[in-house]
């Protein structure tokens, strides 16, 4: 196998990645891997952090480059598969066996007289709960279920998105504000996942995206402050960038 001179480097490894992952799962790696490394994201840093920021960013973005390519990808993922060191199977142990079921209850009858008991009520035999049989015309069908209500859940999603988001942890964000917004569809939750979509398409410098993700959301929350937070820090970067170049 011939090797790559332009990354010495697993890429694989630079990513935290097993080696058998596919290209959505690697640029979802890249993305969480650029929210907390960016050199926009360290302004408050010392020279010292910002160098080491830099340097896990670079080589971050010069690993997705090359798992970006199919044969690249491919060839890693055979290299790190020969060179994993192979552990001795886990001897197989026999399921324990089942308990043997309780003998059926039969009618007790008095030694003397001879009369018959009545018989005791039918248990299950997980929970040893008394059946109860239904009234006649009673209707059919699973009972109601009495757990969490769904937007009370959605609501405590959306608390945790927030501290990500604050934390500019991203991909984070987003898969909560998804998990709750599919839970509870409010403008609210729509809004902060489109919000985190943009500012990880920004982190990419994937301009147009983001300023369609921010755009979007204030059409569905137009008080939604993070996404006018995240259009400014838009045109802020897109303008460094162009001035770059």
């Amino acid at each position: 196998m011939s090797q790559d001179p332009s990354h010495d480097r697993n890429p694989f490894e630079v990513l935290g990645l097993q080696g058998t992952e596919d290209l959505p799962a690697i640029r979802k790696a890249f993305l969480r891997i650029a929210a907390q490394s960016h050199p926009d994201r360290l302004r408050m840093k010392s020279p010292e952090e910002k160098a080491q920021a830099l340097e896990l960013f670079l080589g971050a973005k010069k690993a997705f480059e090359v798992l970006s390519q199919p044969d690249k990808r491919r060839e890693w993922s055979e290299r790190m598969a020969r060179t994993k060191p192979r552990t001795p199977a886990a001897p197989v142990t026999p399921p324990p066996e089942a308990p043997a079921a309780p003998a059926p209850l039969r009618p007790a009858f008095t030694p003397a007289h001879g009369v018959p008991v009545a018989p005791r009520p039918a248990f299950t035999p997980a929970h040893g709960v008394p059946v109860a049989t239904p009234p006649s015309g009673a209707p059919s069908g699973p009972r109601p279920s009495s757990g969490v209500q769904p937007a009370a859940v959605a609501l405590q999603l959306y608390k945790m998105g927030m501290v990500a988001l604050e934390a500019f942890d991203y991909a984070k964000a987003l898969d909560l504000f998804s998990k709750a917004a599919k839970l509870a569809p409010t403008p609210r939750h729509q809004a902060m996942e489109l919000v985190c979509r943009g500012h990880q398409y920004l982190s990419t410098r994937f301009f147009d995206r983001a300023r369609e993700s921010f755009e979007r959301a204030l059409q569905l929350l137009p008080e939604c402050r993070e996404a006018r937070v995240g259009l400014e820090l838009l045109d802020k970067q897109s303008g460094r960038y162009l001035k770059g170049r």
